[in-house]
């Protein structure tokens, strides 16, 4: 068992009563660091963490250090048994209804006698129920081996939970997340500390968390120290947060200390959303209303660039496309004008996604949308579109011409 490691390990002071356990000329203890659920508005877990003195002068010793001196897969997976007996020793009667979480190393789970064997009888010596547990492995150090995959699998036949580590950083891969389904992934602190402030790093963890919520996973975000970072949390729609900003490690439970940080979080959400949605409201209005328009005038034998007029006057407007039922073009494209056509045609990189004449967008979230509310505009959210690196929006709407169903379409560069 590996533990995870913060950056001020404090040893316990008098009067903490900690539960501390010698090994090999060291002082081992636990602190514990709340694992808060955003939607629940409590505490649901804490990470167990290990702190180490010397036995001989009581200096605070880096857990970094201590392992480093663990030399060969024998030595660690010793050190790491020491720890988990001391972590669940230390928590040991604690809560009741939380998760307890514990790091691992895959060389770990598979060694012999201290594998998923030695861990059941480590939480059976002490009335740790394995529901109560979720291991924690660090993605980069995942083998690709059946044995580990096996562990996994005598994990969750024990009852425990499992939970991808540092996700996001350097080495990530969906892979990992289909073949391991873990029940929790943890965010790594660089997807937090980008999100805060870069609008296209928000977008992505977004859709990242997005997709690990279809493949049923809960998403963590750790790191967070600061009211940016609880905010990017929620708006990312994440389900656990962990960080100083919500509670440091102590030798005790955090109980409900970082609930003011909570609460101060979904204000500022409340707030902004409703204030973000307005202003978003407002500004796609002269959008929908001008595409609406625009409908009503093909219907009546308008020109595509007649009937777009309006719209292509919009900041930012570019062009409008006519789609029929299958998503194929039928008239050719109007402009805004000569620039923008150049503009599209301009960017010579994607020069093999120019030609659209044979193009289908019926996949698209713009055509879907308008299809399901006909005669009612709609927008979609930010998106790269392919005819360029840019980030574009499309106003979209299905209505009747001379009894076929067409969905017109127009794009506007953010």
């Amino acid at each position: 068992m590996t533990v995870a490691i913060d950056p001020t390990p404090e040893l316990p002071q008098p009067g903490d009563e900690a539960i501390t356990s010698g090994y090999q000329g060291y002082r081992l203890a636990s602190h514990f660091q709340p694992i808060y659920s955003l939607t629940h508005h409590r505490p649901v877990g804490h990470e167990a963490l290990l702190r180490a003195s010397s036995l001989a002068t009581g200096a605070a010793v880096s857990p970094v250090a201590l392992f480093a001196e663990a030399a060969g897969d024998a030595a660690r997976v010793s050190l790491d048994h020491a720890a988990l007996l001391q972590h669940l020793a230390a928590y040991a009667g604690k809560a009741a209804n939380e998760w307890l979480f514990l790091n691992v190393h895959p060389h770990s789970l598979v060694a012999a006698g201290a594998g998923i064997r030695g861990l059941a009888d480590a939480l059976a010596a002490h009335r740790v129920r394995p529901e109560q547990v979720v291991i924690e492995v660090l993605e980069t150090t995942l083998p690709d081996d059946a044995d580990f995959d096996r562990c996994v699998e005598e994990l969750r036949a024990l009852g425990c939970l499992v939970s991808l580590d540092d996700f996001g950083a350097g080495h990530s891969n969906f892979d990992r997340v289909f073949r391991l389904r873990p029940e929790i992934v943890k965010l790594d602190r660089s997807v937090v500390v980008r999100a805060e402030v870069d609008a296209h790093a928000r977008r992505i963890a977004s859709q990242m968390v997005s997709l690990l919520h279809e493949c049923g996973c809960l998403v963590l975000m750790e790191g967070i120290e600061t009211d940016e970072g609880a905010y990017t949390a929620l708006r990312c729609d994440v389900d656990l947060v962990q960080g100083w900003h919500f509670g440091r490690p102590a030798p005790t439970l955090a109980g409900r200390a970082g609930m003011h940080a909570l609460r101060a979080a979904w204000d500022r959400f409340d707030r902004q959303s409703a204030r973000d949605d307005s202003q978003w409201q407002l500004q796609m209005s002269p959008y929908k209303q001008s595409i609406e328009l625009a409908s009503v005038l093909l219907a009546g034998g308008a020109t595509i660039a007649e009937a777009c007029a309006r719209f292509l006057s919009q900041p930012g407007a570019e062009m409008c496309y006519l789609l029929d039922e299958q998503g194929r073009e039928v008239v050719a494209n109007a402009f805004r004008d000569g620039a923008a056509n150049q503009r599209l045609d301009g960017s010579a990189r994607f020069a093999p996604l120019h030609d659209t004449s044979e193009a289908r967008w019926s996949r698209r979230a713009y055509f879907r949308g308008a299809e399901a509310a006909p005669n009612i505009a709609q927008v979609t959210r930010p998106y790269m579109t392919l005819q360029g690196s840019r980030m574009c929006f499309t106003v979209s709407i299905q209505f009747d011409m001379r009894g076929r169903t067409l969905v017109l379409c127009g794009d506007a560069s953010l």
